[in-house]
Parts: structure tokens; C-alpha cells; sequence
């Protein structure tokens, strides 16, 4: 009874010695988008992960109507499945997605503000640098349904639309990771 122990124990502190913290380098892309994901391997081929992303600016310009804004905060969880090992080579994964938006300005003068909760489909290669870092390339789609406002442009408060509908949003990930 002691040496089943003593493995389970030895088993139990292997596996919580496989974490990773990391951010979406592709996100800053988006008018400076910060995100956070950690993440913990409970099995050889499985991940479990939780994240956040926030941009908080709005980009101002002494004519209103060339004012940029993507703020969002956006939380999530999920899971990888690793074929090889976690943390190395290709993934597959899927996770629950909430997210409070106000965007506008960018590609057209039109602002939408609302949230949004829904579930996203991932895949991707994860390249290991060296013993504690990676590079994690992934690409997927997330969607589910909004609830939005849209007003006629970015600093105006005249409402355009708003009610409910679904979405599909593609989404990359370009990803440093610290694995330790």
C-alpha cells in the first residue's frame, strides 16, 4: 500500500510540472489586443487551458470620423488533444468562449457594440524552441451568438440596428509559450 502511494504520488508530481503561460503574438495585430493563456497537461495527450484577452483603446483623432476602436475583454476555456506529447507537434482543440466587444472605425464608419458567447473549433503545430519554450502556430473558427448595438459611426450615439444573430469569426494563433 505504501509503494502504490509513493507512485501515485511520484505520477501526480510529474504531471504538475507540465504548465505553460504564453500570448498570442497575432492578437497585437488587432489595434494592440493583449491576450494570456496558461494551460496544464492532465494527461499525456490532453491540455486544459483558460485565457483572456483585453484592448482597451481607442485610437483618437481630431476628426471623428477617423477614430479607430476594437476594445473587447474576452475570456475562455478549453481543451488539446496531442497526438504525440502535450506541448509538441500538431493539436487539435475546442473551447467555450464569452466575449463584451465595441469596435469601429476600421473598415467601415459603423461602431457595434455587445456581447457575445459562443464555442470555437482549433488546430494547430506546436514547435518546442528549446526545453521551456515554444512556438505555437494554430488557425480555427469560433461562433455562437451576439446580442449587439450598431450606431452610425465610432463617437455618434445614433443607433443604426441592433437586435440578435449567430456569427462564425476566424481566428490564428501565433503563439509564445514558456513551458515549465
Amino acid at each position: 500500500m505504501l509503494l502504490i502511494s509513493a507512485l501515485m504520488l511520484c505520477s501526480l508530481e510529474a504531471l504538475s510540472q507540465r504548465f505553460s503561460v504564453g500570448s498570442n503574438v497575432a492578437d497585437l495585430l488587432s489595434l494592440g489586443t493583449m491576450e494570456m493563456e496558461a494551460s496544464a497537461s492532465v494527461l499525456r495527450h490532453v491540455t486544459v487551458h483558460a485565457g483572456t484577452e483585453l484592448n482597451p483603446w481607442i485610437y483618437r483623432s481630431s476628426e471623428p470620423s477617423r477614430q479607430l476602436q476594437q476594445k473587447q475583454f474576452s475570456v475562455w476555456a478549453g481543451a488539446r488533444w496531442w497526438p504525440w506529447h502535450v506541448y509538441s507537434g500538431w493539436w487539435a482543440g475546442a473551447d467555450a468562449r464569452y466575449s463584451v466587444y465595441n469596435g469601429g472605425g476600421v473598415i467601415r464608419r459603423q461602431t457595434e457594440e455587445g456581447d457575445a458567447w459562443g464555442a470555437g473549433l482549433y488546430g494547430g503545430y506546436g514547435v518546442m524552441l528549446d526545453e521551456n519554450w515554444n512556438l505555437d502556430l494554430g488557425a480555427g473558427v469560433w461562433g455562437g451568438w451576439k446580442e449587439y448595438v450598431v450606431y452610425s459611426c465610432p463617437r455618434c450615439g445614433v443607433t443604426v440596428d441592433k437586435g440578435g444573430k449567430t456569427f462564425i469569426l476566424p481566428d490564428v494563433r501565433i503563439a509564445i509559450q514558456w513551458i515549465f
